[in-house]
């Protein structure tokens, strides 16, 4: 089945539009656990880009919600059944699957900490190399700006 943004691009080509790219309608993953090599065997063997974050709220099971939070940080806290990430990393690749892999290989800096069980990966495929580039660019300012401003600040 095409996506309805497959289908404008191509109808803008098809009339001499040079259709840009936009990297909010991006086709995201669901959330997975990084753990080991084994979590990572269903990623795709394509080009794209992939991010990786740590669990820093867990997820906390229905009914345990109880009184009234004083902070957002309490409220996140609170959330049934959500959990809270701390987005670390974004990489560009050209084997999404190949690239998770290789994150587990010995001598790799990163694979004790997601063995820790903490981690979590999601991937969007992006076959065409301008627009993977484009986008790696953005989300890689985006990082660095939200790195640089400082973490979460409680002001309640």
């Amino acid at each position: 089945m095409v996506s309805i943004s497959q289908l404008v691009d191509d109808s803008l080509a098809r009339h001499g539009v040079e259709p840009t790219f936009d990297y909010l309608r991006l086709e995201w993953s669901k959330w997975f656990r990084c753990d080991s090599s084994f979590s990572v065997v269903l990623a795709p063997s394509k080009a794209g880009i992939f991010a990786l974050a740590e669990e820093i709220i867990s997820a906390i099971p229905e009914g345990i919600v109880g009184a009234r939070a004083t902070s957002p940080v309490q409220v996140a806290e609170r959330s049934a059944g959500k959990r809270m990430l701390a987005l670390f990393e974004i990489k560009e690749t050209d084997d999404i699957g190949m690239a998770l892999g290789r994150l587990f290989l010995p001598g790799n800096p990163l694979r004790e900490k997601l063995e820790s069980g903490k981690c979590f990966a999601r991937y969007t495929v992006i076959e065409d190399s301008g627009q993977r580039s484009s986008a790696y660019g953005v989300f890689q300012r985006w990082l660095q700006d939200t790195s640089t401003a400082g973490s979460y600040q409680d002001v309640a």
